[in-house]
């Protein structure tokens, strides 16, 4: 969190000097942009990249590390279902990974104390962060439940997600293809950062975070009426 902390801090000192230098130019436009519609996608918006990578290095060792130490058997012989078993995991790592967002977006609130901050914009960007860590967490304890070694875990999270992200950056011309750009994660991201909160990009979101907490679940079942 230090590290993660000198980073945040670096970027938002660079992003914020760059807008003082070009503010003249800004004001110039017809519909200038505000500082905190600036720092949302430039300072913010690449952030989500960032907890990407930080998310599955949370996560890897979530299960993993159980299998390895052969402590799971105390939690298949616990009196809670496979489901809140994998809820426990993965709010574990979203508590993490909600203090780094707050203390990411708090560096942008602390200007409020000097100029107008877009509340409602803020409010937007964070849930986006939110939203893309969630699904990338809720990825790393799927693959986590794979394998009992947590870099093949952190491994195949990265490669996944990585790949969502490189599906929304790619132009494709075939309308096939169009349509799985629009599974990648970025393609759902950036309205979040530009005050756009839509309803299918929520859904989105929630669906993926279903579908590997889902996933997840299947799996934790399955090695407990095994036995494996």
């Amino acid at each position: 969190m230090a590290m993660l902390a000198a980073v945040f801090g670096f970027s938002f000192a660079k992003q914020l000097d760059l807008f003082l230098s070009i503010q003249n130019q800004l004001a110039a436009q017809d519909y200038p942009v505000g500082l905190t519609g600036y720092m949302s996608v430039r300072y913010l918006e690449p952030l989500a990249l960032a907890f990407t990578l930080v998310a599955p290095l949370l996560a890897m060792r979530s299960f993993s590390d159980e299998f390895r130490q052969h402590t799971y058997a105390l939690w298949q012989a616990a009196p809670v279902s496979a489901f809140e078993l994998v809820i426990g995991k993965f709010l574990g790592v979203m508590a993490v990974l909600g203090l780094l967002i707050l203390l990411a977006v708090s560096l942008l609130l602390i200007m409020a104390a000097y100029v107008t901050i877009d509340t409602p914009l803020v409010i937007s960007a964070t849930l986006g962060l939110t939203l893309s860590a969630g699904a990338c967490a809720a990825c790393g304890v799927f693959f986590s439940s794979l394998t009992r070694q947590p870099l093949i875990a952190i491994v195949a999270s990265l490669a996944l997600l990585l790949l969502s992200w490189m599906l929304g950056s790619a132009s494709f011309t075939s309308l096939p293809l169009q349509g799985l750009a629009q599974l990648s994660i970025a393609s759902h991201l950036r309205g979040f950062f530009q005050g756009y909160i839509q309803s299918d990009d929520i859904a989105y979101f929630t669906l993926l975070i279903g579908l590997f907490l889902a996933l997840s679940t299947v799996r934790v079942d399955t090695l407990r009426h095994t036995g494996s």
